[in-house]
């Protein structure tokens, strides 16, 4: 088997300080696909993988749908709707980005097609039209998707640190929903 430098100076990194952040690779144990292997040498299952992954991409799309609301919306509900999102979301990731880290997992960056395309599309509608689309999509399904997801992670989730995060969020991503539905 054979060793990046990047991999290299990682370990030695991981050897010297236990908060170096941990290298991902197969170290002999199968594909990345299969399973993580964090710096502790804790592995993470391909399941718990995607997850954090899935988790990773509905705060990305959170964020950035809420920033495009930002621009677009001339509502105040919705313009304080959409502050609330990027400012809890982006808590949300960045403490999933600390567990990541910790459990050798590269989490993605960027909104994944769907929510691009979904963006442009938003984009291009008008003011009520756009309140109307962003609170029924980021607001209402996608939180819904994201409850949906949380529940799953408590429940089939193998990492005990995957599960405490979900725990966490959870009630978080509840209000918002409920923020989010129309008042009847």
């Amino acid at each position: 088997m054979t060793v990046s430098s990047a991999e290299a100076q990682s370990s030695a990194a991981s050897s010297s300080s236990p908060a170096a952040s941990s290298a991902t690779g197969s170290g002999g144990m199968g594909s990345a696909a299969k399973s993580s292997i964090s710096a502790s040498g804790k592995t993470v299952s391909a399941s718990d993988k995607r997850m954090m992954m899935e988790l990773a991409q509905a705060n990305i799309a959170e964020i950035e749908t809420a920033k495009l609301a930002e621009k677009q919306t001339k509502n105040p509900d919705v313009l304080a709707f959409a502050k609330k999102m990027i400012e809890d979301h982006t808590q949300a990731s960045n403490e999933l980005t600390q567990l990541a880290q910790t459990k050798g997992v590269d989490l993605p960056q960027k909104p994944d097609s769907k929510h691009e395309a979904l963006a442009r599309k938003m984009a291009k509608l008008s003011d009520q039209q756009f309140d109307k689309q962003y609170m029924a999509n980021a607001g209402v399904s996608d939180h819904r998707a994201t409850i949906s997801l949380l529940k799953r992670i408590q429940t089939k989730a193998s990492d005990q640190d995957l599960k405490a995060l979900a725990g966490k969020l959870l009630p978080t991503v509840e209000e918002h929903l409920t923020m989010a539905q129309p008042k009847k």
